[in-house]
């Protein structure tokens, strides 16, 4: 019976020296033939591995890129939405700046048109009032005399004060001028200055008189006219009686 043999000697002869002997059992040769058998299996798996990772690094350095990009672009929209909001802050403060200003203007023209009322209304309130107006005429001395009583109107029944004009005015078909008392120039048939008038100062009334001589024809006038200024020279009475 032949026995099988479980191993060799292997002797490598080169060139110039020899190697060897190697004792190479089957054991050996198994091992190796499964390692040369599994050498390609592994070396695939080796690069597809590497080949799967490359793909993965390509497809993260893409989404990398793409990510990238958006935030480049999110960031000039963020840009430019901030330029939008200053711009926009800016054009509010310019309206709040120009409603103010409205506001301003409307309340002065309210105050404005307050005072204007105001100053209407008390030019329209009852100031003074003219009782017993009496016109005499002295042929002998050619004296003519307006006399009257000047009454305040006020209803606290605080003082007032202001001036007295009377004017004696020709009758319409005569050339004689006008005359005045006090005596003072004459604008467009009245006083060229109220604070020329004779002066009262009264908490109820006062008797007052306008004196015109030498009158030598007294029917060259036709009408008296009494006037009564304010302190501040607002004409608040004008009365105008025939001779």
């Amino acid at each position: 019976m032949i026995k099988k043999t479980k191993s060799w000697r292997v002797i490598i002869i080169g060139d110039r020296r020899r190697h060897g002997p190697f004792k190479v059992t089957r054991r050996v040769l198994v091992l190796l033939s499964i390692c040369l058998i599994a050498l390609p299996a592994i070396t695939g798996g080796f690069w597809l591995y590497s080949r799967s990772c490359a793909i993965s690094n390509d497809k993260l350095a893409g989404e990398l890129a793409v990510a990238r990009q958006s935030i480049a672009l999110i960031s000039q929209e963020r840009d430019e939405l901030s330029e939008e909001a200053e711009t926009l802050s800016a054009e509010i403060k310019a309206l709040h700046k120009e409603q103010v200003i409205l506001a301003t203007v409307e309340k002065k023209k309210e105050l404005t048109s307050a005072s204007a009322k105001s100053d209407d209304e008390a030019k329209n309130k009852p100031f003074t009032s003219l009782d017993q107006v009496k016109i005499t005429y002295d042929k002998s001395d050619k004296t003519l005399k307006v006399r009257f009583i000047i009454k305040n109107q006020d209803a606290k029944g605080a003082y007032i004060s202001g001036y007295v004009f009377v004017i004696l005015n020709p009758a319409p078909d005569s050339s004689s001028p006008c005359k005045i008392y006090p005596k003072v120039a004459l604008v467009n048939g009245l006083p060229g200055t109220y604070k020329r008038g004779e002066y009262f100062y009264i908490a109820r009334f006062k008797h007052m008189e306008g004196i015109f001589a030498p009158i030598s024809d007294k029917s060259r006038y036709g009408s008296v006219s009494i006037l009564v200024y304010a302190k501040d020279g607002a004409l608040r009475v004008k009365k105008e009686l025939p001779l």
